[in-house]
């Protein structure tokens, strides 16, 4: 079960949480959190957060808003962090220089009160941040909903890589990469919905409601796509009085359409992929497909620049739910078919009893068990093989993130050919179509050994809870989403700061967000608990 709060503190969390959230967005000026100076910069008490010996875990940066992503400027010596813009703010990118800890602005540039401007401006949710010769990378959304990436300098200029990307759904435009082989900027595109039908999970997300026709874009080389034919029953949000009680709806296609049976499938944007274009954009290419949520990309030095994607697994919910879908680490193979929405994330037959809902929620759909949606044979798909594909299994659920791998020198040179995983946690009881879990799931930093595929944790709290379910106060992980390895081999830890997902349309709690760094240390350090 769930491990709760008492009453009493509950309501002190929630008094502090809405005091901070109304300070953050004061005025709507666009804030400048610092860098905490060395004093404040105290190694976290262990009985609080359990992390490697020799070394120690500080908080670098407190105050952030839903922040998504963090890059490294190696030429600069900087770090890049960007808010979201999740939670209804207008994203915020900006950067420390790490010799001093100074900050400066990115994006609004030279602005100081944040809003959308009539001409360019950035819309959220950033999906994921790189840095090249001095041009910071963004993915985001663009005014009407459609995804896109853009360049930005340090003085204010900007242009568009790529532009109209599906990304209307439940997933948008994720993680970016550029290749050390070829130069070319590698990233992700999530899927629409849960498991390929668009459902009520969707109308309660909000998407569906602003977006009636968006449904996936399937992809398929061989230029055609057949299903199998099945069509789901799902309860009409807008039934009236005079209104239908149930609509149809079929696989790639809007809610409440179910007559195609044949799909063009060489679409050239579809979603549910991982793409590369040109540094500068053009020359746009599908390197692989089939994939529910791509939303990390990192290429592995050690093995010759090979690239590496974490998938989020699909989830407990919708109108074709599925049960106990883990989250991967994968390699990335070009032309490869990843098996979304007949596959698990780890390359499994979601026909098998493990991913079963169990009927009582399947009935409702018109079918009594969880199936194939494509024929795979006729399209030319071959089911991918988790033996060459997959290099580390999490749990279902656990929101495995953007991530990095170990270095091959530096302070944490003993890591090599690990990759080091953020797990930002369930996100419950929305992805459990309200079923409670036995005990939270994620929200902790874990390695995976490429060699072994063994997953163990790195830094956890040693409560196995996020830190707004602890004591006020706490100084622990919530949601770490992104990690980065820095020019001073020092590991910088994002928290993306508390959210709770309890009907679909997340809660924010502004101000909650923090960077993390993570130093070898030798000598002995006093420890704090709160701050």
């Amino acid at each position: 079960m769930i491990i709760g709060m008492k009453p009493w503190k509950t309501k002190l969390r929630r008094i502090y949480l809405l005091l901070l959230s109304a300070a953050a967005i004061t005025g709507g000026c666009i804030h400048q959190p610092p860098m905490l100076p060395l004093s404040k910069q105290i190694p976290i008490d262990r009985k609080l957060v359990e992390y490697p010996s020799g070394t120690a875990l500080v908080p670098l940066v407190n105050g952030l808003n839903a922040p998504t992503a963090i890059a490294i400027d190696y030429d600069s010596n900087a770090l890049i962090v960007a808010e979201s813009g999740m939670d209804g703010r207008e994203p915020h990118i900006f950067g420390y220089h790490l010799h001093d800890g100074s900050y400066f602005n990115i994006y609004p540039y030279q602005r100081t009160v944040s809003f959308y401007p009539p001409g360019f401006a950035l819309y959220g949710p950033i999906g994921g941040m790189v840095v090249h010769q001095g041009r910071v990378i963004v993915s985001h959304r663009d005014r009407d909903g459609s995804g896109m990436i853009t360049w930005l300098d340090y003085k204010g200029g900007h242009g568009t890589v790529v532009a109209d990307l599906p990304a209307r759904g439940d997933n948008g435009v994720t993680d970016l990469a550029i290749s050390p082989n070829n130069g070319r900027l590698y990233f992700g595109v999530g899927t629409a919905t849960n498991s390929g039908v668009v459902g009520n999970d969707n109308w309660d997300a909000g998407w569906l409601k602003r977006y009636p026709d968006v449904h996936d874009i399937p992809y398929d080389p061989n230029s055609t796509l057949y299903l199998l034919g099945r069509r789901f029953d799902t309860p009409n949000p807008q039934a009236g009085l005079f209104g239908s009680d149930i609509i149809v709806t079929a696989p790639f296609q809007p809610s409440g359409v179910s007559n195609q049976t044949q799909l063009f499938g060489n679409n050239p944007k579809p979603n549910g992929a991982v793409y590369s274009v040109g540094i500068d954009g053009g020359d746009l290419r599908i390197e692989a497909y089939g994939i529910h949520n791509p939303r990390g990309l990192a290429f592995n030095d050690n093995e010759y620049g090979r690239l590496y994607m974490t998938n989020d697994g699909m989830e407990l919910r919708g109108t074709r739910p599925v049960k106990d879908d883990p989250d991967c680490l994968l390699r990335v193979s070009s032309g490869v078919w990843y098996g979304w929405p007949d596959y698990s994330a780890d390359c499994q037959p979601v026909s098998n009893k493990t991913f079963q809902p169990g009927p009582e929620m399947m009935m409702k759909s018109g079918y009594p068990d969880l199936s194939f949606l494509i024929d795979h044979e006729r399209s030319g798909l071959h089911a991918p093989d988790p033996k060459e594909l997959v290099a580390g299994v999490f749990p279902s659920l656990s929101g495995a993130a953007r991530f990095d791998f170990a270095p091959a020198s530096g302070p944490f040179k003993e890591l090599r050919g690990s990759a080091i995983v953020p797990l930002d946690g369930d996100r419950s009881p929305f992805a459990t179509s309200g079923q409670k879990l036995l005990g939270r799931v994620g929200f902790k930093v874990v390695l995976v050994d490429l060699d072994t595929k063994q997953v163990k944790d790195f830094i956890h709290n040693t409560a196995g809870i996020p830190a707004s379910m602890q004591d006020y106060g706490t100084v622990a992980l919530e949601r770490p989403i992104d990690v980065k390895v820095g020019p001073d081999g020092a590991i910088y830890i994002l928290d993306f700061g508390q959210m709770e997902n309890d009907e679909g349309e997340p809660e924010f709690h502004a101000g909650t967000g923090r960077i993390f760094k993570l130093y070898k240390s030798t000598g002995s350090a006093d420890a704090i608990s709160r701050q």
